[in-house]
């Protein structure tokens, strides 16, 4: 556990002591495991990391690609748009719907009148 440990302090650009503990209670194989004071951060590039690259202009058909994939794939995604349209589509029909109900019912009818 303890070059794991190691291996992605490392990866993270964290230097740390390997000494063991003098302490009774802890295992003399064991690493010392440094403080916040004790850790160190490197800002140099290793091969396994690089930051992100930006460009910049148009985004490629296989960026949109990647996104549907990951989003479910491409049945997922019309049916999220289709039920969108669907419900934004209901959304306005009962709004007009409404509107159309009371502008009809305004008039000054009495009950006793129908008979």
């Amino acid at each position: 556990m303890n070059k794991e440990c190691n291996t992605d302090a490392r990866l993270y650009g964290i230097e740390t002591s390997s000494s063991p503990v003098s302490n009774a209670d802890t295992d003399s194989n064991d690493a010392k495991i440094p403080s916040a004071a004790e850790a160190t951060v490197t800002t140099e590039s290793s091969d396994k990391w690089s930051p992100d690259e930006s460009k910049q202009g148009t985004v490629s058909l296989r960026t949109y690609a990647a996104y549907v994939s990951a989003a479910g794939g491409i049945v997922a995604v019309l049916a999220v748009l289709v039920t969108s349209v669907l419900a934004e589509g209901a959304k306005g029909f009962s709004v007009w719907w409404l509107a159309y109900w009371i502008e009809e019912g305004s008039g000054t009818m009495n009950v006793s009148d129908v008979r």
